[in-house]
């Protein structure tokens, strides 16, 4: 049981706002072991919230001996009641300058090339050019995955947002 009371923690949250400035926003220090060579090192955490999205955990590792090094970010919020979708129409390079956040269980597709994105890594000097207009989807199961509308509180045309129900297969 912690020594703060109940009514010490009213109206604070475990998720601040990054700050520079803010020395209680800092990250949290804990000794761990590097699970390379074994050596005593030292992990960093940080609870925080991404704007517009979710509360999220980032933890950064890296052992001064080896130099190995581990940086995760993890959701801390529950699988939503349905998956979403985000589907987005790359017409310019403009189109591909949007912020995403992509969950462990989503995964990222282009409708013209038919395949999943990891299959095309030849192929990214061309996307990444916008030779030509390509469809951009990311969609996640657990439904945790944000994808930054640039012109926001604006709609942007070129991005559909949709919610769908998951199948008993997903669902397991």
């Amino acid at each position: 049981m912690s020594g703060v009371s109940e009514e010490a923690l009213q109206g604070t949250s475990l998720f601040r706002d990054i700050n520079t400035d803010d020395a209680e926003s800092q990250p949290t220090e804990i000794e761990s072991m590097c699970m390379n060579c074994h050596d005593n090192c030292v992990t960093r955490l940080m609870l925080t919230m991404i704007p517009f999205f979710k509360e999220v955990i980032i933890s950064s590792f890296r052992c001064d001996h080896c130099h190995w090094s581990n940086t995760e970010i993890q959701s801390v919020v529950h699988i939503q009641d349905q998956g979403i979708r985000y589907t987005v129409r790359i017409r310019s390079k403009d189109d591909l300058n949007r912020q995403v956040v992509r969950s462990d269980s989503a995964f990222t597709k282009n409708l013209e090339l038919n395949f999943e994105v990891d299959e095309f890594i030849n192929n990214l000097q061309k996307l990444k050019d916008v030779e030509e207009g390509f469809t951009l989807v990311i969609e996640d199961i657990s439904g945790n995955s944000f994808m930054e509308n640039p012109v926001a509180p604006q709609r942007d045309e070129a991005m559909t947002v949709s919610h769908f129900a998951r199948t008993t297969e997903q669902d397991a």
